[in-house]
C-alpha cells in the first residue's frame, strides 16, 4: 500500500492536507493488520516531516522543486509514472492530487474540494498552477476510486470533473483522536498567559486565502461587537504568503488593531485549548470541502457561527442560504455578529459531532461502499482499510 505522504514536508504541512495525510497515517499505525506492507511517498530534497505516528514503511525517495511548490502539480503525472514503476505496489492513494499518467496499478485519490474551477483567477492565475491543475483533473476522472471529504465535494466532482458518481465515495474527516481540549478556563487562561488575550475572545482558525472571506470575517466581528469593546478576535494561522490578503482586510475594514490577535501557527495542543476558551469559532468561509474547524470547535465544546457554506456541520449556530449572498447581505453579516456575543448554541452538539464524525463514525458509514479508501479506527472488531471496486470485484488490502 503507497501513500503520498509528501505534504507532511511541504506547506501543506500546517494545513488541512498535511493534517489529513497526518491523522490517516496515525490511524494505520494504531490499527492496521500486520500483513500490509506500507511505502510512503517522501521528498528528498525537502527539509523531514516532523515527528508523528506512522505504521512501520518503506520510503520512495523522489524530488521536486522547493520553489514554487505548485509546479509538482505538472511534474507528477510524468515524474511519478517513472518514480513508482516497478515497486511492487498493490493500492495507491493520492490524498491530494498527485496521480502518476501511467500506471499498472489501482489508485484512490482523495479530493477536498474543487475550488481552483471556482476562483480560476485566484487559484489558476500562473502557467504551471493551469496546467497542473488540469493534467490532474483529468487523472482524476480515470482514478478507480474517489474519496470526497463531504456531500458537498462529492456533487462537484460530479458535476464539475464528470466523474461517475458510483466512483465517489463519501468519506469524512475526523478529529483526530489525540485532541484533547481542556476546560474553558484552561483554554482562556493560556490565551491570557501566551497571547494576552483578555478574558473573552472569539476565534478563527484557517488561511487566508479568498475563499475562506476574510473580509467578512472581519465585518460581522465589528458589525457584532460594537456594544462589545472587550470582545478580541484571535486568528490561529501560518503568517506565510496568504497572509497578504489579512493584512489588506485589516486596512479595507479598519477594524481597530488592538482587538486583533494574531499568533500565527500553533501546535495542537494549543490549538485545543484555544478552541476551548473561545467565546464561539467564526467561520466565513465561502466554501469549504469539509470544515474540519467547525468540527473541532464543537469537540471542545464552543459553538460555531457562520455563513451556511458549501459544506458547515449542521449544527452551527446560524446559516444563511448561500455563502455568498449572505457576505454581501449586511443584514447577515449582523446576524453573525450578533450571534458571536453569546455562547448559545447547544453545547450537546459537540458530543454528537464528535461521535459521528470520528473515525469510529467514519468506519460505519463506509463499511458497505463499494469504491472506499478508508483509513480508520475500527468498527467493534472489524477494521476497514481499503476496498476498490476494480472491473465488478473487490480488491482488498
Amino acid at each position: 500500500m503507497a501513500i503520498d505522504a509528501r505534504h507532511l514536508q511541504t506547506v501543506a504541512r500546517v494545513r488541512g492536507i498535511g493534517r489529513y495525510t497526518r491523522n490517516l497515517l496515525a490511524a494505520f499505525a494504531r490499527r492496521a493488520p500486520r500483513d500490509v506492507e506500507w511505502t510512503l511517498i517522501r521528498l528528498r530534497n525537502f527539509p523531514e516531516a516532523d515527528p508523528g505516528l506512522m505504521p512501520a514503511h518503506d520510503d520512495i525517495a523522489t524530488s521536486r522543486l522547493r520553489r514554487p511548490e505548485l509546479s509538482m502539480l505538472a511534474l507528477d503525472p510524468a515524474l511519478l509514472s517513472l518514480e513508482l514503476a516497478g515497486k511492487g505496489i498493490d493500492v495507491y492513494h493520492s490524498t491530494q492530487l498527485s496521480l502518476p499518467a501511467r500506471r499498472t496499478f489501482p489508485a484512490v485519490v482523495t479530493i477536498h474540494d474543487l475550488a481552483p474551477l471556482i476562483w480560476p483567477a485566484h487559484y489558476l492565475r500562473l502557467p504551471y498552477s493551469r496546467v497542473g491543475h488540469a493534467w490532474q483533473y483529468a487523472l482524476a476522472r480515470r482514478a478507480d476510486a474517489v474519496i470526497a471529504v463531504s456531500e458537498a465535494t462529492k456533487r462537484d466532482v460530479i458535476e464539475r470533473l464528470g466523474v461517475p458518481a458510483d466512483r465517489v465515495t463519501v468519506v469524512p474527516e475526523a478529529v483526530d483522536s489525540d485532541f484533547i481540549p481542556p476546560s474553558a478556563g484552561e483554554g482562556r487562561a493560556l490565551a491570557r498567559a501566551r497571547f494576552a488575550v483578555p478574558e473573552r475572545y472569539v476565534l478563527y482558525v484557517g488561511q487566508f486565502d479568498p475563499r475562506k472571506n476574510v473580509r467578512g470575517l472581519l465585518r460581522a466581528f465589528v458589525a457584532g461587537t460594537d456594544r462589545d469593546p472587550d470582545l478580541r478576535l484571535v486568528i490561529v494561522g501560518d503568517l506565510g504568503k496568504l497572509s497578504s490578503h489579512l493584512r489588506d482586510a485589516l486596512e479595507t475594514e479598519r477594524v481597530p488593531r488592538e482587538r486583533i490577535v494574531l499568533t500565527g501557527f500553533v501546535d495542537d495542543p494549543t490549538l485545543a485549548a484555544l478552541y476551548a476558551g473561545a467565546e464561539c469559532l467564526l467561520h466565513a468561509a465561502f466554501l469549504e470541502g469539509f470544515g474540519l474547524t467547525a468540527l473541532e470547535a464543537l469537540a471542545a465544546g464552543t459553538p460555531v457561527v457562520g455563513y451556511a457554506g458549501a459544506q458547515l456541520p449542521r449544527w452551527s449556530a446560524m446559516r444563511a442560504s448561500s455563502s455568498r449572498a449572505a457576505t454581501r447581505a449586511p443584514s447577515a453579516t449582523r446576524s453573525v455578529g450578533s450571534s458571536m456575543t453569546s455562547r448559545s448554541a447547544p453545547i450537546s452538539a459537540a458530543a454528537r459531532a464528535r461521535e459521528r464524525m470520528s473515525f469510529r463514525g467514519t468506519a460505519r458509514r463506509t463499511k458497505r461502499s463499494p469504491c472506499t479508501a478508508a483509513f480508520l479506527m475500527p468498527d467493534n472488531s472489524r477494521t476497514i482499510l481499503v476496498s476498490v471496486w476494480l472491473a465488478g470485484s473487490h480488491f482488498h488490502v
